[in-house]
């Protein structure tokens, strides 16, 4: 079968794209960096200006470059932002009708094994901003959206200092889709009686964690946090359709409500 011209274009920019990814990811192009003019780019891959423009929509999608036009425009290397990347695995984990429990199991596997590796492993820095998110949460008993901010964040710090880059990334994934969907619960059920004791017993559990943290409890803190989460997203489904396909498009609830707020107190 011949290969239509346009396919071919698709197919040599696709390894265009591929070679300049591949300086990019092992770090011979940082962030910050122009490529070269697109005359110049031409020809050293020896490509059409369509072809090589093409190339550059398949790195632009996946937000490793930003393309601006005009005199002083090009193609620049950007900061790979992980939002970008959680925001495109939420998209095809929705597509595919998963689940908020699902990815709920997902962290149940991934979280309690950062914890461990982090007991075993312990770091003054985590606890420090371990114990710093407990005073703030503490604080923010009574203000939904900054508590369920800081509720994310002691998971991340979790992970972020466990040791593992690979459980860190994949756990930030994961938490970010979660934050999306706890916001609104949390909002929901701010006004539901026995929400503040339940607030409060959920930042003295946090604290539990980190005396397993400091007794490098390992196996311990592993366990403790599994149990942490089981009791977690049962409050959660409660409150939420565990059986729906997660929501990683829709505006949150509580995003719709700080806009709002704003609202008011600007005509205020």
């Amino acid at each position: 079968m011949t290969i239509r011209p346009a396919a071919q274009r698709i197919k040599v920019a696709e390894r265009v794209a591929a070679e300049i990814r591949r300086q990019i990811v092992t770090g011979a192009l940082q962030p910050g960096d122009r490529l070269h003019p697109e005359r110049q780019l031409q020809e050293q891959f020896n490509i059409s200006r369509p072809t090589l423009r093409e190339a550059l929509r398949m790195l632009e999608s996946e937000s490793l470059i930003e393309v601006t036009r005009g005199q002083r425009g090009g193609a620049r290397v950007t900061q790979l932002d992980p939002r970008v990347i959680a925001r495109q695995v939420g998209v095809r984990l929705q597509i595919e009708g998963v689940t908020l429990q699902d990815v709920w199991q997902s962290r149940m596997v991934i979280e309690p094994a950062a914890a461990a590796l982090l007991a075993l492993n312990p770091n003054a820095a985590a606890i420090r901003e371990l114990e710093e998110n407990i005073a703030a949460a503490d604080e923010a008993l009574y203000d939904p959206l900054e508590y369920a901010k800081l509720t994310g964040r002691f998971s991340r710090i979790l992970t972020e200092y466990c040791g593992n880059q690979t459980i860190h990334i994949l756990a930030g994934l994961i938490q970010d889709i979660v934050d999306r969907q706890h916001m609104d619960v949390t909002i929901k059920t701010d006004t539901k009686k026995g929400v503040d004791r339940m607030r409060k017993l959920n930042v003295r559990s946090r604290e539990k964690m980190i005396a397993f943290l400091r007794s490098g409890d390992g196996p311990g803190a592993e366990a403790f946090w599994r149990r942490h989460l089981e009791v977690s997203g049962k409050i959660v489904f409660s409150n939420y359709q565990a059986q729906m396909p997660i929501d990683v498009v829709q505006l949150p609830e509580a995003a719709t409500l700080q806009v709002s707020v704003r609202e008011a107190e600007a005509a205020g």
